[in-house]
């Protein structure tokens, strides 16, 4: 056999290392975005370390670098995604629950924040329009819709400004308080519009609780996997010298966390992180609010959070059902019990999935109330983290 030439050994140079390059993109690749559930199908047999697999419509780009999905990436793309049996912190409407829970729950319609297969934040209520006020006029106000804060991926998806109307059918809340729409729409404040949406009533059992053991010691922590100090915390002060970040800022943060059924207060010096306030991208001065319910969303061998989940405080009744039937519901709350009566039109779920009154109407685990609404904007005002 004759010796390679310079020439032959340059192109067999370039395609290994093409190779290479290839391999290892694929292993490094990143994917954090917000979007739309399309399709969702149970992972083969063979796939022992998966338990579904599902495909999002992006309508927000936190950062991807997997595949085609470079710097002319729009929004409306699709791309595919996976619920892991070791290693996937699943979130259901604020709810840490379990993987299989969640692998069951996820339907196409639904919504959420995904982070590979590490982190994922699904929502089972309807989707908002979310965005920060920039003017407000008589009849109508600016919002800013923003589909990334990503350098790589803003040229190609640039806030955009929408013209929304509003008038005296609609409802205001700065939060859970009610409020007009002076206050509401002030520039500055950030805000969600619902739609109008009917009750739901939610039943959570208790085999949906989310188990640590699905993730991996923060001391064996591998990439792509959430290691075991994720957990449900509320948070207290943040402080950071960048308020208006949103994505990959450095924040000093305390916090409440219940770490394997131990509470603790700590504070935490984070070197990049991140805040979801109810499924969609946040800056620290509207996420970061003294006395939210979080999740702290821990990867690798990393001892601080790289994202935290944050919810809001919400018109939802919580408690445990007493007694039911097809007209009332009588329930347990940390403030008394409550009698709600049901709307005819209302919806129904069970561990995320929908269902009808007789599948809620059971003594045991924790039920949630989203009363029957019209059309509403939530406001959120921006707090002191500096």
């Amino acid at each position: 056999m004759k010796p390679f030439n310079n020439t032959q050994i340059a192109r067999v140079t370039t395609l290994i290392l093409g190779l290479l390059t290839a391999t290892n993109s694929a292993w490094a690749a990143t994917a954090a975005f917000c979007g739309k559930v399309t399709a969702v199908k149970e992972a083969e047999a063979k796939q022992k370390d998966t338990l579904s697999h599902f495909t999002i419509e992006i309508d927000y780009y936190d950062y991807i670098s997997r595949g085609k999905f470079g710097r002319q990436s729009k929004v409306g793309e699709s791309i595919d995604q996976k619920v892991l049996k070791i290693g996937s912190v699943c979130v259901i409407n604020g709810r840490m629950v379990n993987a299989a829970t969640f692998a069951k729950a996820i339907q196409p319609g639904q919504w959420g924040y995904f982070y590979e297969t590490t982190w994922l934040d699904l929502q089972t209520t309807p989707n908002f329009q979310w965005g920060e006020v920039v003017a407000t006029d008589k009849e109508e106000f600016t919002l800013r819709v923003h589909h990334t804060h990503k350098d790589i991926h803003l040229e190609t998806n640039p806030p955009v400004e929408i013209k929304v109307p509003y008038d005296k059918g609609v409802s205001y809340r700065l939060e859970d308080k009610p409020t007009d729409a002076a206050k509401a729409l002030q520039p500055g404040n950030w805000v969600q519009i619902h739609e109008e949406r009917p009750q739901m009533v939610a039943l959570w059992n208790d085999d949906t609780a989310f188990n640590p053991v699905e993730q991996q010691p923060v001391e064996q922590g591998r990439r792509g996997l959430a290691n075991d100090l994720s957990c449900p915390a509320v948070l207290g002060k943040v402080q950071t010298k960048t308020p208006d970040g949103v994505l990959d800022f450095s924040a000093q943060v305390t916090c409440d966390r219940w770490l394997k059924g131990k509470q603790e207060n700590l504070t935490m010096d984070i070197r990049k992180v991140a805040f979801v306030l109810d499924g969609k991208l946040a800056p620290a001065k509207i996420a970061a609010k003294p006395g939210r319910r979080a999740v702290l969303c821990h990867y690798r061998t990393e001892k601080t959070p790289h994202k935290i989940l944050v919810r809001s405080a919400d018109d939802a009744i919580r408690g445990t059902i007493v007694v039911m039937n097809e007209k009332t519901l009588r329930i347990a709350t940390s403030e008394g019990t409550v009698e709600v009566a049901l709307e005819q039109d209302a919806q129904f779920q069970v561990d995320g999935l929908p269902a009808d009154w007789k599948a809620v109407a059971k003594k045991g685990g924790e039920v949630v109330i989203y009363p029957k609404r019209g059309r509403t904007i939530i406001a959120f005002t921006p707090v002191d983290v500096e």
